[in-house]
């Protein structure tokens, strides 16, 4: 599976309310995978948003965004 189809993978399960694949998107955005480099706004959005769900892994991301 390529970088693009995993990513809207990820996108699918988020929107169904998966916070693991949400926090999966986070850490991808932010080392740099799903793209040529780090994407840190779209990082950010999604460690928010599994943040938000109780995501310790985005909760580390976002410290370390900050």
């Amino acid at each position: 599976m390529d970088k693009k189809q995993k990513l809207l993978d990820l996108i699918d399960r988020a929107g169904k309310g998966s916070i693991e694949a949400a926090e999966q998107i986070a850490e991808g955005y932010f080392k740099g995978h799903f793209g040529d480099k780090p994407n840190m706004e779209k990082a950010k959005k999604w460690a928010s948003y599994a943040a938000k769900h109780g995501s310790e892994t985005a909760e580390k991301i976002l410290a370390a965004l900050d």
